[in-house]
């Protein structure tokens, strides 16, 4: 049986109650700074950020809503008890089974930590739904118990709850199963994608993300501080190349060979996480590292943007950079960008001749390609008003009742 099919299961078997006491503020639930709503979003409806007491310092003085950290409402003075009688339990099971593959110290270790967060969450969850009563509960992703457990929670109390799409689906990890009442999605794609994964449609809205709505606003720096900034010749064109550290680090090697013998160009380093100096930054003198500079600002002010199966292609997609992407078969892959066919490589050297064609191309006729148009009105279609707006009708239909 699939995962998800086992889970709607147990959602059936725990329907959403009916709400007996006045709703209160929207919460917004971040973990591990996955949320990224821009300030605008939660000064639309009355609302709360609800945090791990981890994000204390980074947020504590750069939001002006209300914060509550769920750790300030564990209410359970026999708690350890709980989690000592778990352990007891699990132990014990382990034992009887200690010849499945499983079992192995590493899993059982991991196992245990799972069950203390998420008994802590549970009483966390408790306390806080009966104390603060949320009219809706919005969070980041499912994929941490930290999350799932309040989303489950959230049941018991009739609080609806909506998951936002941090990413770009590249796999299933991440992603299923789905526990919120509603996932809000990007596009068509992620529909069809979670139907196949047996999530019922009334589960799914197309939302976007309200942070991709901060495109519109165009760059924070002008084009010549940017040029500047990073050392770069204002008569050459722009490439921003995106790595996610050390990842198909011979493949880009080979990319930015291939692109110095065919032109003469920028090039700009956008590295995931971004901690340190990447080893390619030393290799080519004419590839400058954009740390320091918000993403957004480096994608508007590039000329195209080359990049691994990424969100962040996405994102230029719709700050209209052409983009090209870098995509070796992986484990799990969704086929998210497989529409976009010749714009796709798995060959870092046809990949470069690609790029370089395209900037050989006369400026009558260089354009947008074709391919990425229609891949973007179908995985990011434009639906009149922005993500921000979309996310609160959703939040407005659910709370008055209508959409449940």
């Amino acid at each position: 049986m699939e995962i998800q099919e086992k889970f709607n299961e147990f959602l059936t078997n725990y329907p959403i109650k009916e709400r007996k006491s006045k709703p209160g503020p929207v919460a917004y639930h971040d973990v591990y700074h996955l949320l990224r709503l821009p300030q605008e979003q939660f000064h639309r409806m009355k609302s709360i950020l609800l945090l791990e007491k981890s994000n204390r310092k980074r947020t504590s003085n750069d939001r002006t809503i209300p914060i509550h950290y769920l750790q300030d409402y564990m209410n359970e003075p026999n708690l350890e008890n709980n989690i000592q009688q778990v352990n007891k339990t699990t132990n014990k099971i382990m034992k009887s089974n200690r010849h499945h593959p499983l079992i192995h110290p590493a899993f059982k270790q991991r196992l245990l930590e799972q069950f203390e967060i998420i008994i802590k969450r549970i009483n966390e969850s408790e306390d806080f739904f009966q104390k603060v009563k949320p009219s809706c509960l919005v969070v980041a992703s499912t994929h941490y118990p930290q999350s799932r457990t309040l989303v489950v929670v959230a049941r018991k109390y009739g609080i609806p709850t909506i998951c936002m799409q941090h990413g770009i689906i590249s796999s299933e990890f991440g992603y299923l199963p789905k526990v919120a009442q509603v996932d809000a999605v990007y596009g068509e794609f992620e529909k069809q994608w979670f139907q196949s994964k047996s999530v019922k449609p009334n589960g799914l809205e197309i939302v976007g993300h309200p942070r991709f709505d901060l495109l519109e606003k165009g760059a924070g720096m002008s084009k010549q501080n940017f040029n500047k900034k990073l050392k770069l010749s204002p008569k050459k064109k722009t490439i921003l190349i995106v790595v996610r550290g050390k990842n198909q680090l011979n493949d880009w090697r080979q990319f930015i060979t291939r692109l110095n013998r065919l032109g003469n160009y920028n090039l700009v380093l956008r590295d995931y996480p971004n901690n340190a100096k990447h080893p390619l930054i030393n290799e080519f003198p004419n590839l400058k590292s954009t740390k320091g500079i918000p993403l957004y600002d480096v994608i508007h002010h590039v000329d195209t943007v080359v990049v691994y199966s990424s969100t962040v292609a996405l994102e230029s997609m719709l700050a209209q950079k052409q983009v090209f992407i870098l995509n070796r078969p992986f484990p799990g892959y969704s086929g998210y960008f497989d529409k976009l066919g010749e714009l796709v490589h798995q060959n870092p050297k046809p990949l470069a001749r690609t790029v370089h064609q395209y900037f050989m191309k006369d400026k009558k006729t260089k354009k947008i390609s074709r391919k990425q148009v229609e891949f973007l009105n179908e995985a990011y279609p434009n639906q009149g008003n922005s993500s921000g707006v979309r996310l609160n009708k959703l939040i407005e239909r659910l709370t008055d009742g209508k959409g449940r």
